[in-house]
């Protein structure tokens, strides 16, 4: 699934319109969380792991003053966040992005 639109939703969230009308907003501070890079998925000291099965690491700088100062395209199936802290070697593909919108849709109560 691709995006058909991506757009900053506030200063500290992004929005993504898949293809098929879906629509997600993911918070900057989580997208940190959870950078798909090679370093940040060898560090031991992680706890938490979202569905996506990338650990959740934590950050240098307060979680709420993390930001995106740039995102570039990376070739048809990935983004790369280049943030606030310094840190621009994570790439996040399109399908990676998909499994972690966590609306009400993707994510049912458990029942």
């Amino acid at each position: 699934m691709k995006p058909k639109e991506i757009t900053e939703f506030s200063q500290s969230a992004l929005l993504i319109t898949w293809e098929d009308g879906h629509e997600s907003v993911y918070a900057y501070e989580e997208l940190r969380e959870v950078c798909p890079c090679a370093a940040c998925n060898t560090d031991g000291k992680r706890e938490e792991k979202p569905k996506s099965g990338f650990r959740r690491i934590p950050l240098r700088v307060s979680r709420a003053n993390v930001t995106s100062k740039r995102i570039e395209d990376v070739g048809s199936y990935a983004i790369r966040f280049y943030w606030s802290d310094g840190h621009d070697t994570g790439i996040y593909t399109f399908d990676f992005l998909r499994s972690m919108c966590s609306c009400n849709d993707c994510m049912p109560e458990a029942g």
